[in-house]
C-alpha cells in the first residue's frame, strides 16, 4: 500500500484517541505544566537513549510531554525512538507537531522533510526544502537534497536553476556537470549540451574524456567534421586511450567507412590498455555485423595475428586463427592452430572438436578417436565427442569399440536427428556383425525420428529383401528412397530386387536396367543382379 495512503487511514483511525490523550493531558495540567518533572524526564529519556534502551527512551519522553504537552524537544527525540520501535505513522505525527511548535528550528523541519521524502510526498518535501534553502543558502546538503527531488519530479528547469547556485558554492563538480548534461539529454535540448560540453573542454584543456563526451555528441548529432577533429584531439592528449579506438570505430561505421572501422578494431585489440573482455566482444559485434561479407574472412585473419601479438598467454588468437583455416579448408594449419589454444587451455570445447574435425578431414583416425576418448575427459555428457570415437573406432575396425561409445552416445542426445545419425550407424555395425536382430531394432528407431532417412530406408529394404522378409515393408521403403534421389544407381539397385524378391520380374527388370546405365563402373553385385532377373524373365 502507499505509504501516503497508509499514513492517512492511520491518521484518520488515530485522531479521535490523539485528540482525547491531549484534551486530558491539557486538562489535567491546563495552567500548570511542571517543567522540573518535564525536564527530569528528558534527562532519564536521554540517557536511556544513549543506553540503546529504546522502550525506556519512549516511555521517558512520553513522560516529559505529559508534564509539558508543547515540548518540541520531546516530540523530536520521540519521532526518532517511534521509528526505531517501528511506529512509522506516530514518529510522522510527532515531527509534524514538533516542526508546527517550533518553525524556526532547522533540525526539525529537515526530519520533518525526510518523512516528506520516504513517503514520497515531494511537492511537501520541495515546499519545505524551498523555504529551508532560502533561509540557509550555504548548507550545501540542504541545497543537494532540494535538488535531487527536483530531479526525481522532473522539474528539470528549477534542478538547473539550483546546480548553478551550487556550482556557485563549491565549485566546477563532474557529479553536477553529468547531471546537467543529463537534463539537456532528456530536454532535448542539444544546444546547451554541446555548450556545456564544449564549456568543459575550454576549462580543462589537457582532460581526454570530455573530449570524448564532446566527439559522442557531435557525432550523434551528425557534425561529423568536429566529431572528427574531436576524436583526434582525444588520440593526441591519450594515445593509449583505451576506448578512442572503439569511440572512432563508431564514427567511421555510422558515416560508412568501414575500411577505416576495421583498422580501428584493428588497433582496439592490439591496444594493451583495453581488457581482453571488451576486445572479445567488439570483435564478436564486428563478425555478426560482417557475416557474408567478401571481407569477413580476412578480417578474422587479421584479428586472430593481432590478439596473438597482444595477448600471447590467451587462447582465442589461436581459436580465432583455427576457425579461418577450417573455411579455408586448410586442415594441416586448422590442427596447429587448435593445438596451441589447447595448450593454453585444455578444457576449450570448441577447440576440442574442431581439432578433431580438422584431424577428420585429414583421414587421421587414430588422432581423431584418441582426442574425442581425450575430450570425454572434460566434457562426458557431450555425444558429439562419443559420436566421433564411435565412427573413428569403426573406420579402423574396432567395432566393438565403436558400438560401445555410439550406444553411450545416444543415451545424452535429447535431439532427434542426432539420435537418428546415431541409431543408422549402429544399425550397419550390427548388421556387420550379424546381429540382424539388433540392426533392425536400430533401423526402426532410426525411422520413427527420422522418417525421410533415405540412406536407412535403402539399407534397411535391401537387408529385408536379402532375407526374404517383410517384402511389402521393404517395397515402401525402397519405393520412398528412389523418389528422393530418382538417379541414385544403388538405390534403384535395391528397389530392382526387392521387386525381384516379390516376383514382379519385368518392373525389376525396368530399374536394373536403369541402376546400370547410371553405373560409372561395372559392379559385379548390379550384373549378378541383372542376370537373376532376366533368366526369371526368360523362365
Amino acid at each position: 500500500m502507499n505509504m501516503k495512503i497508509k499514513a492517512l487511514i492511520l491518521f484518520l483511525m488515530l485522531g479521535g484517541t490523539m485528540c482525547g490523550i491531549a484534551q486530558t493531558m491539557e486538562s489535567e495540567f491546563a495552567g500548570r505544566p511542571d517543567k522540573k518533572k518535564n525536564a527530569t524526564y528528558f534527562s532519564n529519556g536521554l540517557q536511556s537513549k544513549y543506553r540503546d534502551d529504546t522502550e525506556g527512551t519512549i516511555r521517558n519522553f512520553e513522560q516529559a510531554l505529559r508534564y509539558m504537552p508543547d515540548d518540541a524537544a520531546s516530540m523530536f527525540e520521540l519521532s526518532e525512538q517511534y521509528v526505531n520501535a517501528g511506529r512509522t505513522e506516530e514518529a510522522f505525527k510527532m515531527i509534524q507537531k514538533a516542526a508546527q511548535l517550533d518553525p524556526e528550528n532547522k533540525w526539525y523541519q529537515m526530519r520533518l522533510g525526510r518523512f516528506y521524502r520516504n513517503l514520497e510526498q515531494y511537492d511537501d518535501f520541495t515546499k519545505l526544502y524551498e523555504g529551508l534553502t532560502a533561509k540557509y543558502p550555504d548548507d550545501i546538503d540542504m541545497l543537494s537534497d532540494l535538488i535531487d527531488a527536483y530531479l526525481i519530479t522532473e522539474k528539470y528547469d528549477k534542478a538547473l536553476e539550483k546546480m548553478d547556485v551550487l556550482e556557485k558554492q563549491i565549485g566546477r563538480n563532474e557529479l553536477i556537470t553529468e547531471q546537467k548534461l543529463n537534463i539537456y539529454k532528456r530536454q532535448g535540448n542539444t544546444k546547451k549540451l554541446l555548450a556545456e560540453l564544449e564549456q568543459l573542454t575550454k576549462e580543462n584543456p589537457d582532460n581526454p574524456r570530455y573530449y570524448s563526451m564532446l566527439a559522442k555528441e557531435y557525432s550523434d548529432n551528425g557534425k561529423d567534421k568536429e566529431a572528427l577533429k574531436t576524436f583526434e584531439k582525444v588520440k593526441e592528449l591519450s594515445p593509449n586511450d583505451p576506448y578512442i579506438n572503439i569511440s572512432l570505430l563508431e564514427y567511421y561505421e555510422k558515416n560508412g567507412d568501414n575500411e577505416k572501422a576495421f583498422n580501428e578494431l584493428l588497433a582496439a585489440i592490439r591496444n594493451k590498455n583495453l581488457d581482453l573482455a571488451t576486445k572479445t566482444n567488439i570483435y564478436d559485434y564486428w563478425m555478426q555485423k560482417n557475416e557474408g561479407s567478401k571481407q569477413v574472412n580476412e578480417q578474422a585473419r587479421q584479428c586472430g595475428e593481432a590478439f596473438i601479438e597482444a595477448h600471447p598467454d590467451s587462447k582465442l588468437g589461436h581459436l580465432i586463427l583455427g576457425s579461418y583455416y577450417l573455411v579455408k579448408e586448410d586442415a594441416p594449419k586448422s590442427k596447429e592452430q587448435y593445438q596451441k589454444a589447447l595448450a593454453i587451455d585444455s578444457t576449450d570445447f570448441y577447440g576440442w572438436q574442431n581439432l578433431i574435425i580438422s584431424e577428420s578431414r585429414l583421414n587421421e583416425n587414430e588422432n581423431v578417436r584418441d582426442h574425442a576418448i581425450a575430450a570425454l575427459k572434460y566434457y562426458p555428457m557431450q555425444p558429439v565427442f562419443y559420436w566421433y570415437a564411435g565412427v573413428a573406432n569403426a573406420v579402423l575396425k574396432n567395432n566393438d569399440d565403436a558400438i560401445t561409445y555410439l550406444e553411450k552416445g545416444r543415451r545424452y542426445t535429447s535431439d532427434k536427428l542426432q539420435m537418428a545419425n546415431f541409431d543408422a550407424f549402429l544399425g550397419d555395425l550390427y548388421h556387420e556383425q550379424g546381429d540382424e536382430e539388433k540392426a533392425f531394432d536400430a533401423y526402426e528407431r532410426t525411422l520413427r525420428n527420422d522418417p525421410n532417412n533415405v540412406l536407412v530406408l535403402n539399407n534397411y529394404a535391401y537387408y529385408l529383401a536379402l532375407k526374404n522378409q517383410d517384402l511389402d515393408k521393404a517395397l515402401e521403403m525402397s519405393t520412398k528412397a528412389i523418389a528422393a534421389e530418382p538417379d541414385n544407381p544403388t538405390y534403384l539397385d535395391t528397389h530392382a530386387w526387392v521387386l525381384y524378391m516379390k516376383g514382379d520380374y519385368k518392373e525389376a527388370e525396368k530399374h536394373m536396367k536403369k541402376a546400370l546405365k547410371l553405373l560409372k563402373e561395372p559392379d559385379e553385385t548390379y550384373t549378378k543382379h541383372y542376370e537373376a532377373i532376366i533368366n526369371k524373365l526368360k523362365n
